[in-house]
């Protein structure tokens, strides 16, 4: 069974890997030896980490050396007369032109100069643009510079050149997501991985993985917010007598200190806790006013209306200090 693309791509990474590590050339070089392996893993859309395990999968564990070396010396070792391909001087040319400004694009990222990168690939785009790399390409350097709009339009333009290229959705999950877009995201990846198939790698499944958890909580907040607008309603005190503290506080603290003159259940309080010199010395006595004092003071904030509304002790004072039924 012949290897696929991405097998053989494995292998070259793989080969480039150790060489760079084992510093087999000369320190110069390896800045090169790097861009070179990005390239490769991503034209074939390899990623690095995986290209051990390919290779123990697809080869039995040989390095490119080995199977070159073990082919050299086989019997079915033939000399082949070279395949001849038959491409127009001027295609040539411009293919070589737009792939040496990627490359200058690559580095460019590599040494995180994006502004750099993107001039580079919008050479390479306006040299030949009809190759879906290079639109992705300036994605992901776009992205890099949170400028996630243009990275959108970067890679749905990649999208439209290779509609197959996985690539270019995986540009636009991530800067949709980006975007605080998850669905779109999600649309995305899950674009990816239908392309992708068996040979989806751990981190596209990731990628689907957040968007689909992000669109779950998105959905758990809309629908616990009607839920708790009603436990807030004013019509949460019910038939208790109880004034309506919602109501007294015009719709809440938004009205200022006028609304809150204005209102005749607050100046009537008032007066009453006026012509009753104890009033306020036995509230903040109470213990339940004395504990939320002392949360507040410690830090940990101030109650919310649905605390208050179902604290007894609150209701109990508040009856008794607002002229309330008693029970």
């Amino acid at each position: 069974m012949n290897p696929t693309k991405k097998e053989l791509a494995s292998l070259i990474i793989d080969y480039l890997c150790r060489t760079a590590e084992g510093k087999e050339i000369g320190e110069d070089y390896i800045d090169s030896l790097n861009v070179a392996i990005d390239c490769v893993t991503e034209a074939f859309e390899v990623e690095k980490e995986s290209a051990s395990s390919v290779i123990e999968k697809s080869f039995g564990g040989q390095s490119l050396e080995q199977i070159v070396g073990a082919s050299s010396k086989g019997p079915t070792a033939t000399q082949q007369e070279p395949v001849k391909v038959n491409i127009p001087v001027e295609d040539a040319e411009i293919k070589a032109k737009a792939e040496a400004l990627k490359l200058e694009g690559n580095k460019a990222m590599a040494t995180k100069d994006f502004e750099h990168a993107i001039s580079k690939y919008s050479e390479a785009i306006r040299t030949l643009p009809s190759n879906a790399v290079y639109f992705a390409n300036r994605a992901a350097a776009y992205s890099s510079l949170k400028k996630y709009a243009e990275a959108v339009e970067d890679a749905e333009a990649a999208i439209k050149v290779n509609p197959s290229y996985s690539k270019g959705y995986s540009r636009l999950g991530f800067a949709q997501y980006a975007l605080g877009r998850p669905e779109e995201a999600l649309d995305a990846y899950k674009k990816v991985l239908d392309i992708e198939g068996s040979n989806a790698t751990d981190a596209m499944k990731r990628d689907y993985d957040t968007a689909m958890k992000k669109v779950e909580q998105s959905l758990n907040v809309e629908r616990s917010a009607p839920a708790a607008s009603n436990a807030e309603s004013p019509d949460a005190a019910g038939g208790s007598g109880f004034p309506d503290i919602a109501s007294m506080l015009g719709g809440g603290l938004g009205g200022g200190l006028g609304g809150l003159l204005k209102n005749p259940q607050v100046m009537q309080a008032a007066q009453q806790m006026m012509q009753n010199p104890n009033a306020m010395q036995e509230m903040m006595s109470n213990p339940a006013i004395k504990q939320m004092a002392d949360k507040f003071q410690s830090g940990g904030g101030t109650p919310s209306m649905a605390d208050l509304m179902n604290n007894p002790a609150l209701m109990d004072m508040a009856k008794n200090m607002f002229g309330g039924p008693k029970q």
